[in-house]
């Protein structure tokens, strides 16, 4: 069932992070109105909020997320650079140490900006803040839907200060509140049945830190990632410029060996990754803030699309249907593009069931890709395809560092601009039987 035209008059979104603002601004191309409601206050300038705990860490925004964010809010990434984003060519601008070696410096690929998550959702929250029929509501906490198992009305509300519950009708509600139990809860008392829960925990911990870059620093490299890798294949870290003259570094751990967030235990975290460039460069550098960290970070999807019934009036996207391991920087792009096909399907006039199932099929290739590499730490030799398949992409990898055409495929499925299988085409599967024709490059670059 499809939305008909006087059905189209009012839609709510529940949470103002990027899945929230992305969706209204897909919705706000079909309805009248489109209230946006979060828990948060929002400010008025860029800052962390509670709402989004891993804000505080590194994120990226992939080369199909940014064209996603471009499609939806035309001039997006020159309004981001314009608040002070940094580009970063990949691979130029990488200082790489893969599981695999060093990789060689290629010419740019692609180029991507780089800044903090809390600059990003910003610039998307003014930009979307800017789209006629498209209003905010914040410090408002929801408390629940409206309706029942074949029909979502609206949602329930109350000021987050408290106070009496009030509702909204809504022709269309879409959940974006994230990994919290709430939105579950609220499935529940409509009646609707439990879905199947899949989650893959390699247990990751996040700690950051933001620093001052030394005035007139200036290298060939703009970004370091160290890897885990043989001789330390827990840890790794990474250090990318940001807004306002920064650095962040991030640190993580699997398994629970978690970075530390005292200052002293944050560098001895990364003193001890496999190679010393990244302690070094931020050793004797100027803290711009404390460590932060961060630990619940496991892959957690909810499989509602398969649910024998599915009210009309309702969507659920982000991470309050699929959230994967933020380490591998997939969230805020799988919710742009999550956006882009909403709005594909809105013009469509689908109906919310059809709809639920593709969004949930668009989320696969992150899932896919998150929960892989995390099981690589949980489980032992496998079987032999797994074996196989594990064997394909360390020599895939070999590849990549020293070939410049196979990196920039590699770099196309890891921008979420090919599909993964590009990396198993016949061509490049006999480039990887032969192996690469020089070693990766000098550790000591």
């Amino acid at each position: 069932m499809g939305f008909a035209v006087e059905e189209r008059e009012h839609a709510v979104v529940i949470g103002a992070g990027i899945a929230g603002l992305t969706a209204a601004a897909a919705l706000a191309d079909v309805f009248e109105r489109v209230t946006v409601l979060e828990r948060d206050a929002l400010g008025e300038a860029p800052g962390f909020r509670p709402g989004v705990p891993q804000s505080r860490h590194l994120h990226s925004l992939m080369g199909a997320g940014q064209r996603a964010l471009d499609a939806l809010l035309p001039g997006f990434t020159e309004r981001l650079y314009g608040a002070g984003a940094v580009p970063l060519r990949t691979p130029y601008d990488h200082l790489w140490l893969s599981p695999a070696g060093w990789c060689h410096r290629f010419a740019p690929s692609h180029t991507v900006p780089s800044a903090t998550r809390e600059l990003v959702e910003y610039v998307v929250r003014t930009s979307v803040a800017e789209i006629d029929g498209v209003g905010f509501r914040d410090r408002t906490e929801t408390v629940g839907f409206a309706g029942d198992a074949e029909r979502v009305t609206g949602v329930r509300v109350r000021a987050r200060d408290g106070g009496q519950v009030d509702e909204i009708s809504a022709d269309l509600v879409v959940n974006a509140s994230g990994r919290g139990p709430g939105g579950r809860g609220w499935l529940r008392a409509l009646g609707l049945a439990e879905p199947e829960v899949e989650r893959t925990d390699s247990r990751p911990g996040y700690s950051s830190r933001l620093y001052e870059m030394p005035e007139g620093f200036a290298d060939e490299w703009r970004i370091i990632s160290i890897q885990p890798g043989e001789g330390q294949p827990l840890r790794g870290g990474a250090l990318v410029p940001v807004e306002g003259g920064r650095w962040l570094v991030s640190l993580y751990g699997y398994l629970d060996d978690h970075p530390p967030v005292d200052a002293e235990g944050f560098l001895e975290f990364a003193r001890s990754l496999r190679h010393p460039v990244l302690h070094d460069v931020v050793r004797d550098a100027v803290p711009a803030g404390p460590v932060h960290g961060f630990r619940h970070m496991a892959n957690e999807r909810y499989r509602y699309e398969d649910l024998p019934a599915w009210p009309d009036g309702l969507l659920l996207v982000g991470d309050a249907v699929c959230a994967v391991n933020p380490v591998y920087a997939q969230g805020m792009s799988m919710a742009a593009m999550t956006a882009v096909t909403l709005r594909r399907l809105l013009g469509e006039g689908a109906g919310c069931r059809a709809m639920q199932k593709e969004i949930a099929a668009g989320n696969e290739r992150a899932w896919q890709v998150a929960t892989g590499a995390d099981l690589a730490y949980l489980a032992d030799a496998g079987d032999a395809g797994s074996r196989d398949a594990g064997e394909y992409m360390r020599r895939l990898m070999e590849l990549a560092l020293v070939d410049a055409e196979v990196n920039r495929t590699f770099f196309d499925v890891m921008m979420m601009l090919a599909e993964p299988d590009a990396l198993a085409s016949p061509e490049l599967a006999a480039r990887v039987a032969r192996g690469p024709a020089r070693p990766p490059a000098d550790p000591a670059c």
